[in-house]
């Protein structure tokens, strides 16, 4: 249980990391990347990376296959353990 709790909280982090990475990878293309070439270098070459031709939609397809992957070993690590009682509720509640 242990190293699901941690595999668990280990994808939740990492997935907040992907949700931030497509809003911002979306966001940007309007935005002219001279005005934060200087502040923010690094965003300025994943940006003109991932904002030539295709990428953009390349990125966000396999972004997709990541973000189910995480999702079923996060609901996988976070299942309930057999038999176990959720805050002494009624078993009709617990199966629903």
């Amino acid at each position: 249980p242990a190293v699901a709790l941690i595999v668990m909280w280990v994808g939740i982090t990492w997935m907040s990391m992907v949700e931030g990475g497509q809003c911002s990878m979306v966001g940007l293309p309007p935005v002219n990347r001279e005005l934060y070439k200087e502040s923010h270098p690094i965003t300025y070459k994943i940006c003109s990376l991932g904002h030539k031709g295709d990428n953009l939609d390349r990125y966000l397809m396999g972004r997709q296959f990541m973000v189910i992957f995480i999702n079923f070993t996060i609901s996988l690590c976070g299942a309930p353990l057999a038999g176990a009682e959720a805050l002494g509720l009624p078993d009709w509640i617990q199966s629903i």
